[in-house]
């Protein structure tokens, strides 16, 4: 009898270091997580930030090589040259601006791709030079690079029909 009792024992202890052991991974998934769509939402205020200083060259630098635009009602705009021909035109001009702000981020298990998500405010005139401000949500989507940093594949955005709520 004092055998089994033994095995009953043994397995009760490594039954609870599975679970123990589970729970540390999950625990550490998620801090690992929690860092990376922190650094992911860090890339896209970034992202705004360079485009706010450098206008269209900002813009152009945060994207994939072949990374794609998918402008409101206009065609995909595909690769940092393209994208760079597509925005140039708004960004010369000197009363355009372009601001938005992460209200989320994701990131994939794997760690290799997350979106973010929040809305925009651009800023321009009408061809009679009246201020004209328009406001919309966005998605992007990122791609993490070889060196450890995101870079937009993918660029949604669209009109919202005044200020999006908080």
């Amino acid at each position: 009898m004092r055998a089994p009792r033994i095995l009953t024992t043994a397995f009760a202890l490594l039954g609870l270091l599975v679970v123990a052991l589970a729970a540390w991974t999950r625990l550490h998934a998620d801090a690992a997580s929690a860092d990376e769509r922190a650094a992911l939402t860090q890339a896209d205020r970034d992202f705004s930030r360079a485009t706010t200083e450098r206008g269209v060259e900002g813009w152009v630098e945060y994207f994939a090589e072949d990374g794609k635009m998918f402008p409101a009602g206009g065609e995909i705009v595909t690769g940092k040259a393209a994208i760079r021909e597509a925005m140039a035109p708004a960004f010369a001009s000197p009363n355009f601006s372009l601001r938005w702000e992460p209200k989320g981020a994701d990131v994939s298990v794997s760690g290799d791709l997350g979106y973010t998500y929040g809305t925009f405010v651009a800023k321009s005139e009408d061809p009679k030079g009246q201020p004209v401000t328009r406001y919309g949500k966005y998605v992007s989507i990122w791609k993490k690079q070889s060196d450890g940093s995101w870079k937009v594949v993918v660029d949604i955005g669209n009109p919202y029909p005044g200020p999006p709520p908080p």
